[in-house]
């Protein structure tokens, strides 16, 4: 009776130790509701750390299809295949998904950690017949996903960039719902509670909210420039507009005294418009509706024969 009760204790201080900090070893751990957690560390780390912001973070049984495996910051680019990545996610051979984190504990960490396993609830969920990755259903409809691919504002991969990528806006979206603490895709809103509540609803962790608009959620995009223009200088704006259906403001003011002269212009590949400034009237707006796809450059220009303060906005946005 002795005998077992000191091998039930070693057992128990064995499951502790697997817990704390481990190095080059697979480790199992339980979630909340006795689901199994699995961690590939392949670095010095706290795995009861990795496994509490598991256990927080909103989840279902996919939790039992991934492995988290947390190696040394110098070993993540040899991991993700690229030297810019905090970390990242792919899916393995047996069809369960991999989450590659760094060593050590903090916000970046936990941001990373809960980003790149929002990927694998995305990769878990699919819906609709739509090309992986495409999010979760509710949260598709909530973030208004139907209109901005229509829109091209986003693609499925990274072919117009990573904060474009479907992925990576539901990845973000997802490390706010649960995290609220940084949001790194700056041409959208944060999501709103209805956004957040459909993510948790598709983890069935909440009811499914009403959703009354699937109108994007979009920032304006503002590019301002300003300071003082020489006579015959001009300030030049290029930007590119991904889809069709856009809508370019343009603002300018130009203050030379009573001489003012210049204009305002904008193309946008074979469009293209122009307006004067004169002395009588120091501000000049113009707008190009139904633009799109295309490269463009706006400018303002001081065709006058003094210097003078300036300001030049340019404003985009998808056209109601």
């Amino acid at each position: 009776m002795r005998l077992r009760v000191v091998a039930v204790l070693l057992g128990v201080l064995g499951c502790l130790a697997f817990a704390g900090t481990a190095s080059g070893r697979e480790v199992v751990l339980r979630d909340d509701e006795g689901r199994s957690m699995r961690f590939d560390v392949r670095a010095n780390a706290d795995i009861g750390w990795y496994a509490g912001v598991m256990r927080r973070a909103a989840h279902g049984d996919e939790i039992e299809r991934v492995t988290i495996r947390i190696v040394d910051w110098a070993d993540i680019s040899s991991q993700c295949s690229t030297e810019i990545a905090a970390g990242c996610y792919f899916r393995s051979g047996s069809n369960r998904g991999v989450v590659v984190v760094p060593a050590g504990k903090g916000s970046d960490v936990t941001h990373t950690l809960v980003h790149e396993y929002g990927h694998h609830v995305d990769a878990s969920r699919s819906h609709g017949g739509l090309d992986e990755p495409n999010g979760t259903p509710l949260w598709w409809k909530a973030r208004g996903m139907a209109k901005l691919v229509a829109a091209r504002s986003v693609r499925d991969r990274y072919q117009v960039g990573w904060e474009r990528s479907i992925g990576e806006v539901f990845a973000e979206d997802y490390a706010w719902t649960n995290l609220h603490d940084t949001y790194k895709i700056e041409w959208l809103e944060r999501p709103s509670a209805t956004v957040q509540q459909a993510i948790r609803a598709d983890l069935g962790l909440a009811e499914p909210p009403v959703i009354t608009t699937t109108r994007p959620a979009l920032k304006p995009v503002v590019i301002v420039r300003e300071g003082t223009l020489g006579p015959s200088e001009r300030v030049t704006v290029g930007f590119g507009l991904l889809g069709p259906n856009r809508l370019v403001r343009l603002g300018g003011v130009l203050q030379a005294g009573s001489s003012t002269s210049g204009s305002v212009a904008v193309s946008c590949g074979p469009t293209f418009r122009a307006r004067k400034l004169t002395g009588s009237s120091h501000t000049v707006s113009l707008e190009l509706s139904r633009a799109g796809p295309a490269q463009c450059q706006a400018s303002l220009t001081n065709t006058g024969t003094r210097a003078g303060r300036f300001r030049f906005t340019v404003r985009l946005a998808l056209a109601g």
